[in-house]
């Protein structure tokens, strides 16, 4: 068995960044589109651009979703690093594939 006893926080923090950017430009993508689709059934009955909404949306959802994912991933590692330090990391076990098949 192996413990992980300390997360890195900047590491952790860049990690989830990272990864809920990506998850929120994936969403805005989806929100541009309904966006698009929904402003063309209504043509010029919305006030607003409903297809403008939805760009701004794609452009504005990953980096609000990535500093979101920084913020939360930096106290995960802070708050997992204090409960690890007063009652022990996490524990996993590691196994090693043989490279090299045995006939």
């Amino acid at each position: 068995m192996v413990k992980i006893e300390k997360i890195g926080v900047s590491s952790a923090a860049k990690i989830y960044g990272l990864t809920l950017g990506i998850l929120g430009f994936v969403i805005g993508i989806f929100y541009a589109l309904f966006f698009s689709i929904f402003s063309g059934l209504f043509g010029d009955e919305l006030p607003v651009s409903a297809a403008g909404l939805g760009i701004g949306m794609a452009i504005v959802f990953p980096i609000i979703y990535g500093i979101m994912g920084f913020i939360v991933g930096a106290l995960g590692a802070v708050i997992y690093n204090f409960v690890a330090s007063k009652i022990g990391g996490l524990e996993i076990q590691l196994s090693q594939e043989n490279e090299i098949p045995i006939l």
